[in-house]
């Protein structure tokens, strides 16, 4: 497999054909009814037969003969893991196949005309006994072997075990695979001279089959893949689109230099103008806490007295460093009263602003006082 992806074109369409030994094929005999509830009644009949749940089985069927009230129909399942096993080779270079099949059906496809015919042929190190009605595959044996005295051996049992089931053996044709045609001569002595026995080549690729066995989750990744590949023709094709834009770009920002060159030619006339009128403003603000009564310590005193909660809360000491910065000492009943005098505090409107916060937790005193500090600061 890993020779056979390496092997693909890059934009061909890769098709899978199974061996009989990678797959079950089971004979189900079903009431008459549409497609979908045969599917459904096949997938119920399968769980049952194998050892694994609906998601992890891909399965399908071909209808081989329906009458008014019952269905003949040849039931095919995979597990979905021995599939992502085997073409694992295929998904590491993004071919996963978009058509599973069965080769043993689709070579009976190969004689529509044929009322019953038998196959053999090798396959996988083993040796495949199929029998096709008009087309249609009806049974296939897996015989572990690929010596034709042990096949012979092994085909009337088989043969027998086949008749009992169901599946017809009255042969009308034998098709071999050319190089079993040595076989012929020793499968006439056994089904008798009257069956015709013709060699056929295995070379030529088969067509689709009936069924297809492509896992949903491949399906899914193909979809994902695709959409990956337009995604990335859209990026080629926004890189394009951004090329031409960082040319449209570069001519902006070149009108743009020789726009800022001549605006930085008037910024630098009006600069003296400027830088003067920023420091008669930094005069003005090194000025405006000693000439605003609202920053003077008794202003303050005022303010902090108004935002007093209750009597029993005490200033004890007030420390001004300078116009825009305080710090405020007091004692309270309790640490709740402190915690609402700080709030007051930040609430006074004629104090918005400094920005007040308190040095921490406040200090609970022996008589369970609480002795708090506030800073304010600019």
């Amino acid at each position: 497999m890993e020779e056979a992806a390496a092997a693909i074109p890059e934009a061909a369409a890769v098709s899978l054909s199974l061996p009989v030994s990678a797959v079950l094929l089971e004979r189900m005999r079903l009431p008459s009814t549409s497609r979908e509830e045969l599917s459904g009644m096949v997938i119920l009949q399968l769980e049952k037969t194998l050892p694994y749940s609906g998601e992890e089985l891909t399965s399908g069927f071909d209808i081989i003969r329906q009458q008014e009230n019952e269905s003949d129909l040849l039931a095919i399942a995979v597990s979905n893991e021995q599939l992502d096993d085997l073409c694992q080779p295929l998904r590491t270079r993004r071919k996963l196949p978009d058509q599973v099949s069965i080769f043993a059906i689709q070579l009976a496809a190969r004689f529509p005309k044929e009322e019953v015919l038998a196959l053999i042929y090798r396959e996988v190190g083993s040796t495949i006994l199929a029998v096709a009605q008009h087309g249609k595959l009806v049974a296939a044996h897996c015989f572990p072997t690929t010596g034709r005295e042990e096949f012979l051996v092994e085909l009337p049992r088989i043969l027998l075990a086949a008749e009992l089931e169901g599946t017809p053996v009255n042969f009308t044709r034998v098709a071999v695979e050319r190089e079993l045609a040595s076989w012929i001569e020793a499968l006439r002595a056994q089904l008798g001279d009257d069956v015709r026995i013709e060699p056929i080549p295995l070379e030529a690729p088969p067509t689709p089959g009936p069924v297809n066995l492509v896992p949903e989750g491949w399906t899914l990744e193909r979809r994902q893949l695709a959409q990956k590949a337009r995604v990335r023709e859209w990026l080629a094709l926004a890189g394009v689109i951004y090329l031409a834009l960082l040319l449209v770009a570069a001519g902006y920002i070149i009108w743009l230099q020789h726009q800022v060159s001549a605006v930085n030619a008037q910024v630098a006339q009006a600069t003296p103008a400027v830088d003067a009128i920023g420091a008669r403003k930094a005069r003005w603000l090194a000025l405006a806490p000693a000439i605003d009564p609202t920053r003077y310590p008794v202003e303050l005193l005022n303010q902090f007295s108004h935002s007093v909660p209750e009597d029993d809360l005490k200033v004890t000491e007030l420390e001004q460093s300078s116009p825009s910065e305080f710090t405020l000492d007091g004692e309270a009943p309790n640490a709740t009263l402190a915690a609402q005098y700080l709030d007051s505090l930040k609430s006074n409107p004629d104090l918005k602003t400094f920005h007040i916060d308190s040095g921490g937790e406040p200090l609970i005193l022996p008589n369970e006082h609480a002795q708090f500090r506030i800073f304010g600061k600019l």
